[in-house]
């Protein structure tokens, strides 16, 4: 399952997030999941927004031997891919895994995407928002969220590296490699080209891509104690005039737990939006996140995020300050 293999720690890793068994004992069926909660405020949709953010349900069925699975439901208000359209409703990810030996498996199914240092889920990010937003925190403008396909991955103690395809008609793919050969240090590279403007990944805040693409990420982390440094760089390169603009972004963050149940997120990230096939700058943006933190119970954790935002484009408008507040619960 590519988002097992190749996740990233994040502050809510202290949680105990350890499944409820739900069928006979011994069956391997196992229940986990979390109710995130939030409240922004920003004048994008000119007023405040409070909202069941998201609930998901995540059921992972185990043996002894080498077959696994695990299906995930997602609904609420910031559900990426709601009912309504054309996505499969509430479904995330429903994948079947095949275990080779301990650090290789093959998967089908539905799966996230590997694109991406900020994550898909709320309990794995160090803040609210994405770093690559434009000033609006329903949409980011770079990674990919999920697709059906097949995937191969890999793991030792010094790398890891997962191959993806779709299965689709003229099938986009994915190829993600980490090294973790030094201690408490990651570095990874993800690539994804998808040539048919039909069959694109669903993109983590909107409902689809419009055209032909390719995406890159290169990202660092290193932890030190209770500090945690993290730089990216992300592009996505449109291969079509009707595919919309190409992007180019970066961020720098650091998290510092004061304690088991204080930490500080603070991040800098510039966005640039370029028109397709051309050097002409749409827009130009800069933000900067500061993202208090606290653990209340090994179940309920909240932050706080204040993100400001310039646009270096002389004829545009810097957006809106993003005042944000969230809870999540898991179990």
């Amino acid at each position: 399952m590519k988002t097992k293999l190749l996740s990233l720690a994040s502050i809510l890793a202290v949680f105990n997030l350890n499944a409820v068994e739900i069928g006979p004992t011994g069956s391997g069926i196992d229940m986990s999941g979390f109710i995130d909660l939030a409240f922004t405020d920003q004048d994008v949709s000119s007023q405040e927004n409070t909202v069941v953010g998201q609930v998901e349900l995540n059921f992972d069925f185990t043996t002894d031997g080498p077959v696994s699975a695990s299906v995930d439901f997602d609904f609420g208000g910031n559900s990426k891919y709601g009912a309504g359209n054309d996505y499969d409703g509430n479904l995330e990810e429903a994948v079947v895994t095949y275990a080779f030996s301990d650090g290789f498996s093959m998967s089908a199914g539905k799966m996230l995407s590997y694109m991406g240092y900020e994550a898909f889920d709320p309990t794995n990010m160090y803040q609210y928002s994405y770093a690559y937003d434009s000033g609006n925190t329903a949409v980011q403008s770079i990674y990919d969220a999920y697709d059906v396909g097949v995937s191969a991955d890999f793991s030792s103690d010094v790398f890891s590296l997962g191959l993806w395809s779709s299965v689709e008609n003229d099938a986009g793919y994915e190829v993600a490699l980490a090294y973790t050969g030094i201690e408490n240090f990651v570095a990874k590279a993800i690539f994804s080209d998808f040539q048919s403007a039909d069959n694109v990944y669903i993109s983590a805040g909107d409902s689809g891509n419009s055209g032909p693409y390719k995406k890159s990420t290169y990202w660092v982390e290193y932890s030190a104690g209770s500090l945690i440094l993290a730089a990216e760089v992300a592009q996505k390169e449109s291969l079509d005039s009707g595919s919309g603009s190409d992007v180019d972004g970066f961020l720098l963050m650091g998290n510092y737990a004061f304690s088991d149940k204080v930490a500080l997120t603070i991040r800098y990230s510039e966005e640039d939006v370029s028109a397709f096939d051309s050097d002409t700058t749409l827009n130009e943006f800069s933000k900067i996140t500061i993202s208090p933190s606290y653990i209340f119970t090994d179940q309920l954790a909240g932050l706080l995020e204040y993100s400001t935002y310039e646009d270096d484009v002389e004829t545009n408008s810097d957006p809106e300050d993003l005042i944000a507040a969230e809870l999540i619960f898991t179990f």
